[in-house]
């Protein structure tokens, strides 16, 4: 008998699913790191927007996109299988509806987990990108574009139809969901520098991630939430733009601290 046969199918099931996101995150910061390294060995000293794009390209669209496709073939999926294909009218309607879903959880959440941090003595602090962008603002412009060609659809690609699908052949949709919720923010707290404040940070992502997780159990479309992704990131990106351009400090400290 195989140690595989001898697991639970549950524990089974999310040990998989936590070591997918394991490889396609921790695959892509290796790559990123070590494309990096090499390039400054080669005399190559690049910029921080050609860092951040080598380092969308390097765990997104390389590592992410890999990682699935890898999976997929592993497990004889098509891509239409797990909803690659143009939305119906409906489709459109619930991309629509959840964007401005997530939209309101997160700025309502982002309030709540603030104040919570607040009485708690924890600093709210944005992710490292916005750190980034505020010492150059065109970051946000490349980030909301590369949220829409890159990110939302990559991420959609690996969380939503590799991690929860193969979730919810075990647990079924409401656990299979959650589960791959909390994965999916829990995969976010790197991007913090603290670990308290990311604990408050994923918490409004796990929301975030549960009405994209909900959209395309709805839908059956990963396109709907991979656009619906991309649109919610870029937006994020706007308001962090326009802070850093046209914001005071004080307001800009506000900002950040919500995003």
């Amino acid at each position: 008998m195989s140690l595989r046969s001898r697991i639970p199918a549950p524990l089974l099931a999310v040990l998989i699913a936590i070591g997918i996101a394991i490889v396609a995150y921790g695959g892509g910061n290796v790559l990123g790191f070590s494309l990096g390294r090499l390039l400054n060995a080669l005399g190559v000293e690049l910029s921080l927007r050609w860092s951040f794009i080598l380092s969308v390209v390097t765990l997104q669209l390389v590592a992410f996109t890999g990682v699935s496709i890898a999976y997929l073939r592993y497990r004889e999926w098509s891509l239409r299988e797990i909803g690659v294909r143009m939305p119906t009218l409906e489709g459109w309607i619930v991309l629509g509806v959840g964007f401005v879903g997530m939209l309101i959880l997160w700025l309502v959440g982002s309030i709540g987990s603030f104040v919570v941090g607040q009485r708690l003595g924890i600093e709210r602090e944005p992710q490292a990108i916005f750190d980034l962008a505020q010492q150059d603002p065109l970051i946000f412009v490349l980030l909301g574009v590369l949220s829409i060609l890159i990110v939302g659809p990559t991420e959609e690609l690996l969380f939503r139809g590799i991690i929860q699908t193969r979730l919810r052949e075990t647990f079924g949709v409401a656990a299979g969901i959650t589960t791959a919720s909390v994965i999916f923010a829990f995969i976010h707290i790197t991007g913090f520098t603290t670990l308290a404040a990311g604990l408050l940070g994923v918490s409004v992502l796990f929301f975030v991630g549960l009405v994209l997780a909900l959209s395309y159990e709805y839908t059956g479309n990963l396109v709907v939430v991979a656009i619906m992704h991309g649109l919610f990131n870029a937006t994020q990106a706007t308001l962090g733009y326009v802070g850093v351009r046209f914001g005071d400090p004080e307001a800009m400290a506000l900002l950040t601290a919500l995003l």
